[in-house]
C-alpha cells in the first residue's frame, strides 16, 4: 500500500510539472499569437520548463520524503574520487548503449527510431540569451531535479516496498518517458538502469547528477555546434 501512495504522489508531482508548462504555454502563446517566436517568448518557454521541473520534480519529491521520512533517499553529498569515477564511467556506458541502439536501427533500416533530441529547435537557437537559458536548463537544472525525481524519489522510494526489480523497471520507465521522443525509449530506459547502478552502488545522488551533467554537455555541445555551424 506504501508503493501505491508513493506512486500518488509522483503522479501529483507530475501534473504539477504539467500544469506549470501549460500555463507558461498559454502564456507563450498568448505574447506571440500562437507560437513562441519573439525572444522575450522564448526565455519564458525556457524558464517556464526550467522552473516546471524544479517544482514538481525537485521541490514536492524533497518535502514528500521528508514527510514519509524516507528524506535520506533523494540527497547529495560533497563529491568524492569515487563518485568522479563512477560518474564518468556512467557516461561511458550510456553513449555505449546510444550507439549501439543507433547502430542497430540504421542496420535494420529503421532511422525514424533513432533517438532526437528534445531541444533540436531550431527558434532556440537564434538569440544568445534563450540559449544560455536553455544551456542553464538543460546542462546544470535537468540533471539535479530529473536525479532527484527518477532515481531518488521513484526509485530510492519505492526499493523498501517493491524490491530492486520493480524499482528499477518503474524508475527507468519514467526517466525514459522524461523525454517524450520515441527513438529515446530503449536506450533511455537503459540510461535509467545505469544512472540507477551508480546511485545505489554510491549511496546517494551525486555520482548520478555528475553522471547526467556530463552526458547533458556532451549533448548540448553538439547540438549547440549543429545548430550553430
Amino acid at each position: 500500500m506504501a508503493g501505491f501512495r508513493l506512486i500518488g504522489w509522483g503522479l501529483l508531482c507530475t501534473f504539477v510539472w504539467l500544469l506549470v508548462i501549460v500555463l507558461t504555454t498559454a502564456i507563450v502563446t498568448e505574447m506571440d499569437g500562437g507560437e513562441a517566436t519573439s525572444e522575450t517568448g522564448l526565455l519564458i518557454f525556457v524558464i517556464g520548463q526550467g522552473l516546471a521541473g524544479l517544482l514538481g520534480w525537485l521541490v514536492l519529491p524533497i518535502l514528500i520524503m521528508r514527510r514519509r521520512g524516507q528524506s535520506g533517499v533523494v540527497v547529495w553529498r560533497r563529491p568524492k574520487t569515487s563518485d568522479l569515477s563512477s560518474a564518468v564511467g556512467g557516461v561511458l556506458a550510456i553513449y555505449a548503449v546510444l550507439f549501439a541502439y543507433s547502430g542497430i536501427v540504421i542496420a535494420l533500416g529503421a532511422e525514424s527510431l533513432e533517438p532526437q533530441s528534445t531541444i533540436d529547435d531550431d527558434r532556440l537557437f537564434v538569440h544568445t540569451s534563450v540559449m544560455v537559458a536553455l544551456g542553464i536548463l538543460v546542462v546544470l537544472c535537468a540533471p539535479i531535479y530529473e536525479e532527484a525525481f527518477a532515481r531518488g524519489f521513484v526509485l530510492g522510494g519505492l526499493k523498501p516496498y517493491w524490491g530492486m526489480i520493480p524499482a528499477f523497471l518503474i524508475s527507468s520507465a519514467v526517466f525514459s518517458a522524461l523525454h517524450a521522443d520515441l527513438g529515446s525509449l530503449i536506450p533511455f530506459a537503459i540510461a535509467g538502469v545505469i544512472l540507477g547502478v551508480v546511485y545505489l552502488r554510491t549511496g546517494s545522488l551525486t555520482a548520478a547528477s555528475m553522471a547526467h551533467f556530463g552526458f547533458n554537455v556532451i549533448g548540448f555541445s553538439a547540438t549547440l555546434v549543429q545548430q550553430l555551424g
